[in-house]
């Protein structure tokens, strides 16, 4: 089939492996004008490295940082909760990972032919109908018997099958950046998460001695960045954690930051019409608390192109069967991350109880939780 995918980030490109390895003839369509290089780091669960394995991009060694461990601490420092995530990896066979987002994106590009991605082509419309999809840009129509939404949640393609409903901001905002700064927790394999009043502060080693940092703040509580400057306003938010994050504070500068506000999709029960579907935040944004934006936007990869695989020249009924089949699974998801309960300070029960249960158990709480939000953990066909 001829197909196009909107939209080159890591969704849309991983499908392209797909696809393309099925003998399909495929076009990549992007509005920028060269890679969406942007976005400091991903952290690609046992889930996303399982849809990845699937997709065909397994050659190389991986890019970033293997996290095996994931410590939970309050404002304090004391710990919370310590999780063993090798379990992730022992049980499934898929390390988690931590990476530069532009090292992702160039590994998934160079691994396509030459010429499969467009850039500098936004999609303005498309247009179903019963024997194909029509995609309409500057550079005129173009037809396809099958058309995936891969642009992110403000997507072309979900406007022309879905309407005009936009993402509503939650009222929270991730500070967020990939520097040469901790050493300690760069040159480890354990994250370690902050989280008290003030918010949550995330440090993952990212490789090549970079850490992934962040903070989840919410909005609305005290003066904004913009009347004192980014990273003074967080040194004043988060003045009393304990450390590392007076270090972490006192080794960036403004011009490290970048700010990502929190949005959330209403998860629809279709997404799409007749031969065009949708995968990644195009279908079903929400707040990265869960950090499975990048492994779901997989998930859907992954099990597109095995619905796909058996379309015997009924796209639209295999696209809907996609679709039915990872609803459950993003919604819960969804549910999940629009709580931002993870940026919430913990109940002194409820952390005691965490700070009780051994490392390994923690692994497989994690374990039994990326399996409620996996196809291809289960190797589901839909």
């Amino acid at each position: 089939m001829d197909i196009c995918v909107v939209g080159a980030g890591i969704g849309g490109l991983a499908l392209a492996h797909g696809l393309l390895a099925d003998g399909h003839r495929v076009r990549v369509l992007e509005r920028a004008a060269g890679p969406t290089r942007g976005g400091a780091a991903v952290t690609i669960f046992s889930n996303g490295a399982a849809a990845l394995a699937g997709l065909g991009v397994t050659d190389g060694a991986a890019p970033g940082a293997p996290i095996e461990t994931l410590t939970s601490v309050d404002a304090y420092g004391r710990r919370i909760m310590r999780a063993d995530l090798t379990v992730l990896w022992r049980r499934t066979g898929h390390q988690v990972r931590t990476m530069p987002r532009a090292e992702l994106i160039d590994r998934l590009t160079a691994g396509l032919p030459a010429g499969t991605v467009r850039y500098d082509a936004a999609v303005e419309s498309v247009r179903a109908g019963a024997d194909g999809a029509e995609v309409g840009s500057a550079a005129g129509t173009e037809r396809y018997d099958v058309v995936v939404g891969a642009d992110g949640h403000r997507s072309a393609v979900r406007r022309s099958v879905l309407g005009p409903a936009p993402a509503d901001e939650v009222g929270w905002d991730t500070w967020q950046g990939l520097t040469e700064v901790l050493p300690s927790i760069a040159a480890g394999r354990t994250g370690l998460l902050a989280v008290g009043t003030a918010g949550l502060v995330g440090m993952m080693p990212a490789g090549q001695g970079r850490t992934q940092w962040w903070f989840d703040v919410r909005r609305g509580a005290g003066p904004e960045p913009a009347d004192v400057g980014t990273v003074d306003w967080l040194r004043r938010r988060f003045a009393r954690y304990a450390e590392p994050v007076p270090e972490l504070l006192a080794g960036i500068a403004d011009a490290d930051v970048g700010r990502y506000p929190h949005v959330l999709h209403r998860v629809p029960d279709r997404w799409g019409e007749g031969p065009v579907t949708l995968l990644g935040d195009a279908a079903h944004v929400f707040p990265p608390s869960q950090a499975q934006g990048a492994n779901q936007a997989l998930e859907d990869a992954w099990l597109l192109r095995r619905a796909l695989q058996g379309a015997s020249g009924d796209a639209a009924t295999a696209l809907r069967r996609y679709e039915r089949a990872r609803v459950p699974h993003v919604r819960l998801v969804s549910r999940m991350a629009a709580s931002e309960r993870t940026n919430l300070p913990v109940s002194p029960p409820l952390a005691l109880l965490a700070r009780l249960t051994p490392p390994r158990a923690g692994g497989y709480a994690y374990l039994r939780l990326l399996h409620r939000f996996s196809s291809v953990l289960a190797n589901e066909r839909p």
